[in-house]
Protein backbone atom coordinates (compact mmCIF):
# COMPACT_ATOMS: atom_id res chain seq x y z
CA UNK A 1 0.00 0.00 0.00
CA UNK A 2 0.91 3.32 -0.67
CA UNK A 3 1.34 6.37 0.89
CA UNK A 4 -0.59 9.38 -0.23
CA UNK A 5 2.05 12.03 -1.52
CA UNK A 6 2.62 14.79 0.22
CA UNK A 7 1.90 17.55 -2.64
CA UNK A 8 -1.39 15.60 -3.02
CA UNK A 9 -2.62 16.59 0.43
CA UNK A 10 -4.50 19.83 1.62
CA UNK A 11 -3.40 20.94 5.07
CA UNK A 12 -6.46 21.62 7.39
CA UNK A 13 -4.17 25.02 8.12
CA UNK A 14 -4.57 26.21 4.46
CA UNK A 15 -7.25 28.10 3.57
CA UNK A 16 -9.41 25.81 0.62
CA UNK A 17 -9.85 27.78 -2.62
CA UNK A 18 -13.51 27.71 -3.19
CA UNK A 19 -16.38 29.69 -0.75
CA UNK A 20 -18.41 26.30 -0.74
CA UNK A 21 -15.25 24.47 0.49
CA UNK A 22 -14.20 27.15 3.19
CA UNK A 23 -17.50 27.42 4.77
CA UNK A 24 -17.85 23.46 5.52
CA UNK A 25 -14.03 23.59 6.60
CA UNK A 26 -14.27 26.62 8.74
CA UNK A 27 -12.16 26.49 11.40
CA UNK A 28 -15.05 25.95 14.02
CA UNK A 29 -16.67 23.07 11.30
CA UNK A 30 -13.32 21.47 10.30
CA UNK A 31 -13.83 18.25 12.91
CA UNK A 32 -16.89 17.39 11.74
CA UNK A 33 -16.50 19.10 8.22
CA UNK A 34 -16.45 15.17 6.35
CA UNK A 35 -19.90 14.82 7.63
CA UNK A 36 -20.96 18.24 6.75
CA UNK A 37 -19.86 18.01 3.29
CA UNK A 38 -21.19 14.32 2.60
CA UNK A 39 -24.52 16.07 3.61
CA UNK A 40 -24.16 19.06 1.00
CA UNK A 41 -23.58 16.55 -1.92
CA UNK A 42 -26.65 14.72 -1.34
CA UNK A 43 -28.22 17.76 -2.35
CA UNK A 44 -26.05 19.14 -4.65
CA UNK A 45 -24.77 18.40 -9.11
CA UNK A 46 -21.64 17.08 -9.04
CA UNK A 47 -19.15 18.82 -10.25
CA UNK A 48 -20.15 21.70 -8.24
CA UNK A 49 -20.56 24.93 -10.34
CA UNK A 50 -19.61 28.16 -8.43
CA UNK A 51 -19.44 31.66 -10.02
CA UNK A 52 -16.81 33.64 -8.10
CA UNK A 53 -17.16 37.51 -9.47
CA UNK A 54 -15.04 39.20 -10.24
CA UNK A 55 -13.06 36.90 -12.69
CA UNK A 56 -11.40 38.83 -15.65
CA UNK A 57 -12.02 35.86 -18.02
CA UNK A 58 -15.34 35.42 -16.79
CA UNK A 59 -15.18 31.75 -15.92
CA UNK A 60 -16.81 29.35 -13.86
CA UNK A 61 -15.21 27.22 -10.60
CA UNK A 62 -15.48 23.55 -11.18
CA UNK A 63 -14.95 21.76 -7.88
CA UNK A 64 -14.52 17.73 -8.71
CA UNK A 65 -15.06 15.42 -5.81
CA UNK A 66 -14.17 11.76 -4.54
CA UNK A 67 -14.85 9.92 -1.61
CA UNK A 68 -12.10 7.30 -0.49
CA UNK A 69 -9.31 6.92 2.00
CA UNK A 70 -5.98 7.30 1.95
CA UNK A 71 -5.17 4.35 -0.30
CA UNK A 72 -7.75 5.89 -3.23
CA UNK A 73 -5.16 8.12 -5.30
CA UNK A 74 -8.23 9.18 -7.60
CA UNK A 75 -7.37 10.81 -10.97
CA UNK A 76 -9.56 13.03 -13.30
CA UNK A 77 -8.94 11.88 -16.56
CA UNK A 78 -10.15 13.96 -19.35
CA UNK A 79 -10.77 16.78 -17.30
CA UNK A 80 -10.61 20.54 -18.17
CA UNK A 81 -6.68 20.76 -19.17
CA UNK A 82 -4.67 19.26 -21.57
CA UNK A 83 -2.79 17.00 -18.37
CA UNK A 84 -4.75 14.29 -16.23
CA UNK A 85 -5.34 15.52 -12.81
CA UNK A 86 -5.20 14.17 -8.93
CA UNK A 87 -6.82 14.97 -6.45
CA UNK A 88 -6.18 16.73 -3.75
CA UNK A 89 -7.08 14.79 -0.23
CA UNK A 90 -8.17 17.38 2.63
CA UNK A 91 -5.77 16.02 5.46
CA UNK A 92 -7.62 13.86 7.92
CA UNK A 93 -10.68 13.07 5.73
CA UNK A 94 -11.94 11.23 3.05
CA UNK A 95 -12.83 13.95 0.98
CA UNK A 96 -10.85 14.14 -1.87
CA UNK A 97 -11.52 17.38 -4.76
CA UNK A 98 -9.76 19.12 -7.42
CA UNK A 99 -11.11 22.40 -8.21
CA UNK A 100 -10.29 24.42 -11.62
CA UNK A 101 -11.49 27.29 -13.90
CA UNK A 102 -13.03 26.94 -17.03
CA UNK A 103 -15.26 28.58 -19.48
CA UNK A 104 -18.77 29.75 -18.79
CA UNK A 105 -19.78 27.32 -22.38
CA UNK A 106 -17.61 24.38 -21.41
CA UNK A 107 -18.87 20.52 -22.86
CA UNK A 108 -17.10 18.09 -21.02
CA UNK A 109 -16.69 13.91 -20.68
CA UNK A 110 -14.21 12.91 -17.72
CA UNK A 111 -14.00 9.86 -15.79
CA UNK A 112 -12.34 8.69 -12.21
CA UNK A 113 -9.26 6.35 -12.08
CA UNK A 114 -7.19 5.42 -9.12
CA UNK A 115 -3.43 5.78 -9.91
CA UNK A 116 -1.00 5.18 -6.62
CA UNK A 117 2.37 7.28 -7.63
CA UNK A 118 4.55 4.72 -8.50
CA UNK A 119 2.30 4.23 -11.40
CA UNK A 120 2.75 7.97 -12.76
CA UNK A 121 6.66 7.44 -13.79
CA UNK A 122 6.36 6.36 -16.92
CA UNK A 123 3.41 6.65 -20.20
CA UNK A 124 3.26 3.22 -20.55
CA UNK A 125 2.60 2.37 -16.81
CA UNK A 126 -0.06 5.01 -15.98
CA UNK A 127 -1.95 4.05 -19.12
CA UNK A 128 -1.95 0.77 -17.68
CA UNK A 129 -3.20 1.67 -14.35
CA UNK A 130 -5.67 4.12 -15.58
CA UNK A 131 -7.43 1.55 -17.72
CA UNK A 132 -7.95 -0.89 -15.27
CA UNK A 133 -9.73 1.36 -12.77
CA UNK A 134 -11.33 3.58 -14.97
CA UNK A 135 -14.84 4.27 -13.75
CA UNK A 136 -17.65 7.31 -13.95
CA UNK A 137 -18.27 9.95 -11.47
CA UNK A 138 -20.51 7.86 -9.00
CA UNK A 139 -22.04 11.60 -8.05
CA UNK A 140 -22.29 12.71 -11.00
CA UNK A 141 -25.57 11.46 -13.01
CA UNK A 142 -25.27 12.68 -16.53
CA UNK A 143 -23.50 10.32 -18.49
CA UNK A 144 -22.66 8.91 -22.31
CA UNK A 145 -22.40 5.40 -22.28
CA UNK A 146 -22.36 2.42 -25.10
CA UNK A 147 -20.60 -0.14 -26.88
CA UNK A 148 -17.42 0.46 -28.92
CA UNK A 149 -15.19 -1.96 -30.15
CA UNK A 150 -16.54 -4.47 -27.94
CA UNK A 151 -16.33 -2.93 -25.05
CA UNK A 152 -18.47 -1.02 -22.57
CA UNK A 153 -17.36 2.85 -22.63
CA UNK A 154 -19.38 5.26 -19.53
CA UNK A 155 -18.33 8.71 -19.04
CA UNK A 156 -19.80 11.29 -16.35
CA UNK A 157 -20.51 14.66 -18.54
CA UNK A 158 -21.11 18.31 -17.94
CA UNK A 159 -22.53 20.82 -20.34
CA UNK A 160 -22.62 24.04 -19.05
CA UNK A 161 -24.49 25.13 -22.23
CA UNK A 162 -27.62 23.16 -20.75
CA UNK A 163 -29.20 23.40 -17.94
CA UNK A 164 -27.68 21.38 -15.17
CA UNK A 165 -29.44 17.59 -14.85
CA UNK A 166 -31.39 18.42 -18.09
CA UNK A 167 -29.91 15.37 -19.54
CA UNK A 168 -30.83 15.39 -23.57
CA UNK A 169 -34.52 14.35 -24.03
CA UNK A 170 -34.34 10.87 -26.61
CA UNK A 171 -36.86 8.84 -25.21
CA UNK A 172 -39.86 10.41 -26.44
CA UNK A 173 -38.30 10.38 -30.17
CA UNK A 174 -38.00 6.44 -29.85
CA UNK A 175 -41.01 6.38 -32.32
CA UNK A 176 -40.41 9.42 -34.50
CA UNK A 177 -36.22 8.67 -35.04
CA UNK A 178 -37.11 7.43 -38.66
CA UNK A 179 -36.93 4.55 -40.48
CA UNK A 180 -33.27 3.01 -40.40
CA UNK A 181 -31.64 -0.31 -42.09
CA UNK A 182 -29.21 -2.16 -40.34
CA UNK A 183 -26.81 -4.49 -42.45
CA UNK A 184 -23.53 -6.48 -43.16
CA UNK A 185 -21.31 -5.08 -45.32
CA UNK A 186 -18.29 -6.88 -46.88
CA UNK A 187 -15.75 -4.54 -48.39
CA UNK A 188 -13.52 -6.21 -51.14
CA UNK A 189 -10.75 -3.63 -50.77
CA UNK A 190 -10.28 -4.26 -47.24
CA UNK A 191 -11.40 -7.66 -46.77
CA UNK A 192 -13.38 -7.04 -44.31
CA UNK A 193 -17.03 -6.82 -42.64
CA UNK A 194 -18.44 -3.85 -41.24
CA UNK A 195 -21.67 -3.41 -39.46
CA UNK A 196 -23.80 -0.30 -41.06
CA UNK A 197 -26.63 1.36 -39.72
CA UNK A 198 -28.95 3.98 -42.12
CA UNK A 199 -30.69 6.53 -39.82
CA UNK A 200 -33.30 8.44 -42.18
CA UNK A 201 -35.05 11.38 -41.39
CA UNK A 202 -37.84 11.51 -38.24
CA UNK A 203 -41.30 10.13 -39.69
CA UNK A 204 -42.80 13.52 -39.23
CA UNK A 205 -40.17 14.51 -41.90
CA UNK A 206 -40.57 11.56 -44.50
CA UNK A 207 -42.73 13.52 -46.94
CA UNK A 208 -39.76 15.50 -47.70
CA UNK A 209 -37.00 13.82 -49.74
CA UNK A 210 -33.57 13.74 -47.74
CA UNK A 211 -31.52 17.04 -48.47
CA UNK A 212 -28.56 15.75 -47.04
CA UNK A 213 -26.42 12.79 -46.57
CA UNK A 214 -24.34 11.86 -43.66
CA UNK A 215 -21.42 9.85 -43.32
CA UNK A 216 -20.27 9.10 -39.71
CA UNK A 217 -16.88 6.84 -39.41
CA UNK A 218 -16.43 5.11 -35.63
CA UNK A 219 -20.59 4.52 -36.44
CA UNK A 220 -20.86 2.34 -33.28
CA UNK A 221 -19.41 5.21 -31.01
CA UNK A 222 -21.43 7.78 -32.96
CA UNK A 223 -24.28 5.90 -32.30
CA UNK A 224 -24.29 4.45 -29.07
CA UNK A 225 -21.54 6.10 -26.79
CA UNK A 226 -22.36 10.26 -28.34
CA UNK A 227 -25.74 8.65 -29.27
CA UNK A 228 -26.42 11.16 -32.04
CA UNK A 229 -29.78 9.47 -33.52
CA UNK A 230 -31.83 11.22 -31.12
CA UNK A 231 -29.75 14.45 -30.85
CA UNK A 232 -29.60 14.32 -35.00
CA UNK A 233 -33.53 13.98 -35.11
CA UNK A 234 -33.57 16.63 -32.71
CA UNK A 235 -31.97 18.90 -35.03
CA UNK A 236 -33.66 18.13 -37.95
CA UNK A 237 -36.99 18.83 -36.22
CA UNK A 238 -36.36 21.85 -34.81
CA UNK A 239 -35.09 22.90 -38.65
CA UNK A 240 -31.41 23.22 -37.40
CA UNK A 241 -30.21 21.08 -39.82
CA UNK A 242 -31.67 20.02 -43.23
CA UNK A 243 -33.34 16.40 -43.84
CA UNK A 244 -30.58 13.91 -43.46
CA UNK A 245 -30.13 10.18 -44.30
CA UNK A 246 -27.13 9.38 -41.87
CA UNK A 247 -25.03 6.13 -42.67
CA UNK A 248 -22.90 4.75 -38.86
CA UNK A 249 -20.38 3.21 -40.50
CA UNK A 250 -18.91 0.60 -38.23
CA UNK A 251 -15.20 0.72 -37.10
CA UNK A 252 -12.35 -2.15 -37.31
CA UNK A 253 -11.00 -3.95 -34.56
CA UNK A 254 -7.63 -2.96 -32.18
CA UNK A 255 -5.10 -2.32 -35.07
CA UNK A 256 -7.09 -2.82 -38.46
CA UNK A 257 -8.96 0.37 -37.29
CA UNK A 258 -5.64 2.32 -36.92
CA UNK A 259 -4.58 0.81 -39.53
CA UNK A 260 -7.79 1.85 -41.88
CA UNK A 261 -8.18 5.64 -40.33
CA UNK A 262 -4.51 6.61 -41.07
CA UNK A 263 -4.93 7.76 -44.89
CA UNK A 264 -5.09 4.62 -46.30
CA UNK A 265 -6.30 4.85 -49.72
CA UNK A 266 -7.98 1.63 -49.69
CA UNK A 267 -10.25 2.93 -46.95
CA UNK A 268 -11.33 5.36 -49.01
CA UNK A 269 -11.56 4.00 -52.03
CA UNK A 270 -13.69 1.30 -49.81
CA UNK A 271 -16.51 4.30 -48.68
CA UNK A 272 -16.39 5.38 -52.18
CA UNK A 273 -16.69 2.83 -54.75
CA UNK A 274 -18.64 0.05 -52.40
CA UNK A 275 -20.62 1.68 -49.86
CA UNK A 276 -21.79 4.60 -51.13
CA UNK A 277 -23.30 2.91 -54.14
CA UNK A 278 -25.03 0.53 -51.77
CA UNK A 279 -26.50 3.05 -49.50
CA UNK A 280 -27.95 5.07 -52.17
CA UNK A 281 -29.28 2.05 -53.81
CA UNK A 282 -30.73 1.27 -49.94
CA UNK A 283 -32.47 4.43 -50.08
CA UNK A 284 -33.19 4.31 -53.82
CA UNK A 285 -32.24 7.63 -54.83
CA UNK A 286 -28.38 9.15 -55.20
CA UNK A 287 -27.02 12.37 -54.28
CA UNK A 288 -24.89 15.19 -55.94
CA UNK A 289 -21.31 15.26 -54.50
CA UNK A 290 -22.53 18.83 -52.80
CA UNK A 291 -24.72 16.64 -51.16
CA UNK A 292 -22.46 14.26 -49.83
CA UNK A 293 -21.15 14.47 -46.08
CA UNK A 294 -18.32 13.18 -44.20
CA UNK A 295 -17.44 13.35 -40.49
CA UNK A 296 -15.62 11.46 -38.12
CA UNK A 297 -13.68 12.47 -34.40
CA UNK A 298 -9.83 12.11 -33.49
CA UNK A 299 -8.32 9.57 -36.13
CA UNK A 300 -12.14 9.22 -37.72
CA UNK A 301 -11.99 13.13 -38.32
CA UNK A 302 -8.49 12.39 -40.19
CA UNK A 303 -9.93 9.77 -42.09
CA UNK A 304 -13.05 11.64 -43.33
CA UNK A 305 -10.48 14.92 -44.56
CA UNK A 306 -8.21 12.29 -46.23
CA UNK A 307 -11.56 10.85 -48.07
CA UNK A 308 -13.13 13.92 -48.93
CA UNK A 309 -9.13 15.08 -50.31
CA UNK A 310 -9.39 11.91 -52.59
CA UNK A 311 -12.73 11.54 -53.47
CA UNK A 312 -14.04 15.69 -54.07
CA UNK A 313 -16.17 14.54 -57.24
CA UNK A 314 -18.35 12.16 -54.20
CA UNK A 315 -17.66 14.52 -51.12
CA UNK A 316 -17.50 17.80 -50.90
CA UNK A 317 -18.35 18.68 -47.71
CA UNK A 318 -16.10 17.28 -44.11
CA UNK A 319 -16.47 17.97 -40.78
CA UNK A 320 -13.43 16.74 -38.70
CA UNK A 321 -13.53 16.76 -34.89
CA UNK A 322 -10.33 16.66 -33.06
CA UNK A 323 -8.50 16.04 -36.28
CA UNK A 324 -5.70 13.79 -35.99
CA UNK A 325 -3.62 16.18 -38.56
CA UNK A 326 -0.82 15.77 -36.66
CA UNK A 327 -0.38 11.67 -38.74
CA UNK A 328 3.16 11.14 -40.01
CA UNK A 329 2.81 11.92 -43.85
CA UNK A 330 -0.47 13.44 -43.94
CA UNK A 331 0.71 16.67 -45.44
CA UNK A 332 2.13 15.09 -48.41
CA UNK A 333 -1.24 13.91 -49.43
CA UNK A 334 -2.91 17.49 -49.36
CA UNK A 335 -1.26 17.83 -53.43
CA UNK A 336 -4.62 18.30 -54.76
CA UNK A 337 -4.46 21.82 -56.41
CA UNK A 338 -8.36 22.92 -56.71
CA UNK A 339 -10.44 22.78 -53.76
CA UNK A 340 -12.51 25.12 -54.55
CA UNK A 341 -15.68 23.17 -54.48
CA UNK A 342 -14.42 21.68 -50.34
CA UNK A 343 -16.51 22.90 -48.14
CA UNK A 344 -14.47 21.67 -44.35
CA UNK A 345 -15.65 22.40 -40.64
CA UNK A 346 -12.58 21.80 -38.22
CA UNK A 347 -13.39 21.75 -34.53
CA UNK A 348 -11.01 21.07 -31.41
CA UNK A 349 -11.16 21.53 -28.09
CA UNK A 350 -9.23 24.45 -26.06
CA UNK A 351 -7.55 21.66 -23.91
CA UNK A 352 -6.16 19.97 -27.27
CA UNK A 353 -2.82 21.45 -27.18
CA UNK A 354 -0.54 19.33 -25.47
CA UNK A 355 0.02 17.75 -22.32
CA UNK A 356 1.05 15.04 -20.46
CA UNK A 357 3.43 13.28 -21.87
CA UNK A 358 3.93 15.08 -24.98
CA UNK A 359 0.73 14.63 -26.65
CA UNK A 360 0.62 16.67 -30.15
CA UNK A 361 -0.46 20.25 -30.25
CA UNK A 362 -4.29 19.55 -32.06
CA UNK A 363 -4.98 23.29 -32.22
CA UNK A 364 -2.18 24.25 -34.12
CA UNK A 365 -2.45 20.90 -36.14
CA UNK A 366 -6.28 22.01 -36.79
CA UNK A 367 -4.87 25.31 -37.97
CA UNK A 368 -1.83 24.85 -40.02
CA UNK A 369 -4.30 22.42 -42.31
CA UNK A 370 -7.00 24.92 -42.52
CA UNK A 371 -4.48 27.49 -43.84
CA UNK A 372 -2.95 24.86 -46.87
CA UNK A 373 -6.84 24.06 -47.71
CA UNK A 374 -7.39 27.47 -48.06
CA UNK A 375 -4.73 28.37 -50.02
CA UNK A 376 -6.12 25.50 -52.79
CA UNK A 377 -9.10 27.36 -52.71
CA UNK A 378 -11.47 25.24 -50.16
CA UNK A 379 -13.57 27.16 -47.73
CA UNK A 380 -13.05 25.77 -44.17
CA UNK A 381 -13.28 27.45 -40.97
CA UNK A 382 -11.80 25.97 -37.48
CA UNK A 383 -13.98 26.68 -34.16
CA UNK A 384 -12.21 26.40 -31.01
CA UNK A 385 -14.34 25.47 -28.69
CA UNK A 386 -14.25 25.12 -24.72
CA UNK A 387 -13.45 21.36 -24.17
CA UNK A 388 -11.04 19.05 -24.43
CA UNK A 389 -10.56 15.21 -26.55
CA UNK A 390 -13.76 13.83 -25.65
CA UNK A 391 -16.92 12.66 -26.75
CA UNK A 392 -19.37 15.73 -24.98
CA UNK A 393 -17.26 18.00 -26.87
CA UNK A 394 -17.56 15.96 -30.49
CA UNK A 395 -21.35 15.55 -29.95
CA UNK A 396 -21.65 19.05 -29.55
CA UNK A 397 -19.42 20.52 -32.07
CA UNK A 398 -20.76 17.79 -34.77
CA UNK A 399 -24.21 19.95 -34.64
CA UNK A 400 -23.13 23.57 -34.83
CA UNK A 401 -20.59 22.40 -37.80
CA UNK A 402 -23.86 20.74 -39.56
CA UNK A 403 -25.66 23.90 -38.78
CA UNK A 404 -22.61 25.67 -40.16
CA UNK A 405 -22.74 23.62 -43.31
CA UNK A 406 -26.22 24.56 -43.94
Amino acid sequence: MENVRPDWIWPGSEPLPTPWLRDLFSQDKYPQGGRLFWQAMSRLSCPVVEDMEPDPQGRLCLTFVWRGGDQSHPWLIGGPSADHLPLWQIKGSDIWFRTVWVPRDLALAYRFAQVPPSQTKTQDAFRAAVRQSLMPDPLNPDTLSGTWLGHQEAFSTIDLSRERGAHPARQPLLNDLGQSHHFAFHSRLLNAPRDIYIQAPPQALARSDPQRLLFLLDGERCEQVLQLPGELALAQLSGAIPTTSVVYVGAGHGASRVQELGCNPAFARALTWELLPRVEQVLGRSFAPAQTQIAGASLGGLAALHTALLFPERFQQVIALSGSFWWPGFAELMAATDLRHLRARFSVGCYESGGLFGRPDMVAASQRVAKHLQRKGAEVAVSIRSGGHDPALWRQSLLLDLMSLS
